[in-house]
């Protein structure tokens, strides 16, 4: 979409986890998910300083069982994240930055045959990122937020 915004079209799995709440302890199964993002850089390029906004909607699905009775529902999401990146390019091809996003949607699960719906603790993430360009128009990205939602991303991306 230009040299200034892109979108990006992503699907992924979800690899497990641990879910607790009411006094209860789940184990979060594997699942899928699925997004569309969209970015535009504010400042910066080739190189030195740069800015990002990003807006992207996600959806996810996976089960869950909990530990004492065994029982497994399913859990399933929707994302809607508005977000901003600022970093620095390194030797032409690394970049590492700063995130902090805010966002919210609803979450759906069944416990004990009722439907229950509800939504993250936090939203917002606040973190650090770094960014690589591979060779061919292949993007390495790994992304860590540790305030707010807690989340370790890594990613891959062809540009075409």
């Amino acid at each position: 979409m230009g040299e200034r915004s892109s979108v990006v079209v992503s699907a992924g799995l979800i690899g497990g986890g641990d879910l607790e709440g009411e006094g209860r302890r789940y184990r979060v199964g594997t699942g899928w998910l699925a997004s569309v993002s969209g970015g535009h850089r504010f400042f910066g390029g080739d190189g030195g300083p740069f800015g990002v906004g990003t807006l992207s909607m996600g959806f996810s699905r996976t089960h869950v069982e909990h530990e004492a009775s065994g029982e497994d529902e399913t859990l399933a999401a929707s994302d809607l994240r508005v977000g901003v990146e600022l970093g620095l390019t390194l030797l032409e091809h690394l970049r590492p930055f700063a995130l902090a996003r805010a966002f919210g949607g609803p979450v759906q699960f069944r416990r004990s045959g009722e439907e229950r719906l509800g939504g993250d603790r936090h939203h917002y993430a606040l973190g650090l990122g770094v960014g690589a360009d591979a060779t061919a128009g292949l993007e390495l990205r790994f992304e860590s937020a540790l305030l707010g939602e807690r989340a370790f991303v890594w990613s891959g991306a062809w540009l075409f």
